[in-house]
């Protein structure tokens, strides 16, 4: 049974109820609305360090096992592993699919018969289809003092409708998952590419195309961008170009490389067009076709290009580099003859340098003259087969661990 209230009464109570609710939503508001004019607190720096580029010895490196792509990796794959420290340790992810990991073995016993890189490789499955291009997954941070476990620092998941690039970006947590005492995953607010990146031993480079990637995220300015960063990784950043076009498109290592520290000088190598074009002509095609087109690849050596470069250049002065140039061809906004894609490593006093080969011979050996100048060991590696698809070996190795320096 309900109970009526008199009429003479609703008006006032009904009054007396909004009173009541209004003063409550009052008062929630003040309790969960932050301070306006308060300030948002700044957020704290990463622990650890980012490892350099270009210096300490490869302990652990990470690529991709891809079965049905072995024809295009096999000769960058062979070159690269056949040619590391025996104690390097290797992580090859895997997909899931049967016999993968007994392919897999016979693919690294016939780069080394005695199995010892055999035994020295951690194979961890996962989902397929993935990308060879396992350098673009996860920038690195070695641990803090007093830590074991490396970071691994991974963009916000990529959209679905590249289904292989939304596997290769779950591959980072499988592999720390699987390796729980080494590795932890931290998720950064930025869409990018570990080859966005270029870390030195004293700062980390940056251009403005991952500005370009992050206007959609409220990064609007190089300014922004270098505020952000060095916010969260404690370092100095230095952001190349301030308008999309100043500089090269797609991955810093497409157009330059820091080479280390080397008789008092922070070395930087970058292309330069203008030293390829007698070598190869002004009308260069090589044979490849676009991975993007399907047309054939032809070469770029437009005064445009050649600025793109020579800004790049200037900016790396500017900022206290002693810049070198070496030769490069560009072929579109992500396809290059580019020297500057390697794997760089220190141990012993001696810098070793693997290094792009195209079969393009007097190209090739004027760009390892230029490393070896500079006191690289060159270790070639041939890329012809896979440098249409955007990348090298750069991109088909990421460095998960480097010992303490020694040189």
């Amino acid at each position: 049974m309900m109970l009526s209230v008199p009429a003479f009464l609703r008006r006032p109570l009904l009054a007396l109820v909004g009173i009541i609710l209004g003063l409550g939503i009052t008062l929630v508001v003040l309790r969960v609305a932050p301070d306006r004019e308060s300030p948002e607190p700044a957020p704290r720096p990463l622990a650890g360090q980012l490892l350099p580029e270009d210096e300490g010895p490869l302990e652990e490196v990470l690529l991709h096992y891809v079965p049905k792509l072995e024809p295009l990796l096999r000769e960058p794959y062979q070159d690269f592993l056949g040619t590391l420290h025996p104690t390097t340790r290797l992580v090859a992810v895997v997909p899931e699919e049967a016999g993968v990991t007994a392919r897999l073995r016979t693919f690294l016993a016939q780069i080394d018969p005695s199995e010892s890189l055999w035994q020295r490789t951690r194979v961890v499955a996962v989902p397929g289809p993935i990308s060879p291009w396992s350098k673009d997954r996860a920038l690195v941070m070695s641990p803090p003092a007093g830590e074991s476990r490396s970071l691994l620092l991974v963009p916000e998941p990529p959209a679905l409708k590249w289904r292989e690039r939304r596997n290769d970006w779950r591959t980072v947590q499988l592999v720390a998952s699987a390796m729980p005492e080494r590795y932890l995953v931290h998720q950064l607010p930025l869409e990018l590419d570990a080859g966005d990146f270029a870390v030195t031993g004293r700062g980390v480079l940056v251009d403005v195309n991952l500005v370009d990637k992050n206007r959609h995220r409220g990064i609007t300015s190089p300014a922004e961008l270098k505020r952000f960063l060095e916010s969260r990784l404690d370092r100095d950043v230095v952001v190349l170009g301030q308008r999309v076009g100043d500089v090269p498109r797609h991955h810093m290592s497409m157009y330059m490389a820091p080479l280390g520290h080397s008789q008092g000088r922070d070395v930087v190598l970058v292309g330069d067009v203008r030293l390829a074009r007698p070598i190869v002509g002004a009308d260069f095609v090589p044979g490849e076709l676009s991975a993007d087109t399907g047309k054939p690849l032809k070469a770029d050596f437009s005064a445009e290009m050649a600025a793109r470069h020579d800004r790049a250049a200037r900016a790396l002065t500017a900022a206290g580099f002693a810049v070198v140039r070496i030769p490069t061809v560009a072929f579109d906004d992500k396809t290059y003859l580019a020297y500057t894609n390697g794997v760089y490593a220190t141990r012993n006093g001696t810098a070793i340098a693997w290094v792009p080969r195209y079969g393009i011979e007097p190209l090739d050996e004027l760009a390892f003259a230029t490393y070896r100048k500079l006191g690289w060991e060159v270790r070639p590696v041939s890329v012809r087969k896979v440098y249409p698809y955007h990348g090298t070996i750069g991109c088909l190795v990421n460095v998960l661990s480097r010992s303490p320096r020694r040189s």
